[in-house]
């Protein structure tokens, strides 16, 4: 289940998400109730995320320059981004993207390879005119993995069905055609958060599900002539680079009268 399928980070089930499973002795346990367990917790995590933390991107995801400067090509440096619906999108290494091609997946763990032609029939290609920006924005994507054998039923003699076994935390990079409405405006101040208030509304949810990277622009061959990864960019308030000392006095112990610390006193001399 996709957080992008849901209400809010929620997924959507036939059963209650404020819901866990209760195990007890001789339970016949099924994959709906290990499930139930796995989505009860996850979320919680994008309730917390979403209600706490906000979304946007917390650390990294520059669009930059390959090193060697190739039209159509941007590279996506690592980063940590917090989705709308409260998902964690890891970049854990650099993406090598074209602007050429409106999508692209990957999966965290995934070897850094150039993606396809998007020349090829099965890729789409955004025409655009020069100078026209593009908006790179990534979502959150969740991808099955690592297929297995299934165990036939009965004396059955079809044992070739395979099931993914595995989910994996992934993603998908796009280009936009324009910056969305909720990247745009003032983000708020200080003000409104040390100012003494009313009680707040809660977030509403978010429409989509993309987090804006960049604005970049190309000319007709398709050279980068300016990136922009500030403009579009919502930026979530992170405290890990804060950090203070305690300022208590140091302690210094009170000497034992006739010894030194743990020292015993020397006895007496016997007359």
């Amino acid at each position: 289940m996709s957080a992008n399928d849901c209400t809010c980070g929620t997924a959507v089930l036939e059963r209650s998400t404020l819901e866990r499973p209760r195990f007890f002795p001789r339970q016949l346990i099924t994959p709906d109730d290990l499930t139930l367990g796995q989505d009860y917790l996850r979320n919680k995590i994008r309730r917390i995320n979403r209600y706490l933390h906000g979304w946007g991107v917390v650390c990294g995801a520059r669009v930059v320059q390959p090193a060697k400067a190739q039209a159509w090509k941007v590279v996506i440096q690592t980063g940590y981004i917090l989705g709308p619906f409260g998902d964690e999108i890891v970049l854990d290494r650099e993406i090598c993207f074209d602007l050429r091609t409106r999508c692209m997946e990957a999966a965290s763990g995934d070897a850094c390879d150039e993606i396809v032609d998007p020349l090829c029939p099965d890729q789409t290609v955004t025409a655009r005119k020069a100078g026209t920006p593009y908006y790179v924005a990534v979502r959150y994507k969740e991808m099955a993995g690592r297929p297995v054998r299934v165990q036939p039923v009965g004396c059955g003699c079809d044992d070739t069905h395979c099931e993914y076994s595995r989910w994996r935390d992934g993603y998908e990079i796009c280009v936009l055609d324009e910056c969305p409405a909720s990247h745009g405006g003032d983000a708020p101040t200080w003000d409104g958060l040390i100012t003494p208030h009313g009680i707040p509304a809660c977030p509403a949810c978010p429409e989509d599900p993309w987090v804006v990277l960049a604005r970049v622009k190309t000319d007709e061959k398709g050279n980068v002539t300016e990136i922009d990864n500030c403009s579009c960019r919502r930026m979530v308030l992170s405290l890990a680079p804060y950090w203070s000392r305690c300022n208590e006095p140091a302690i210094v112990p009170t000497p034992v009268p006739g010894g030194g610390g743990d020292t015993p006193a020397p006895p007496a001399p016997i007359n």
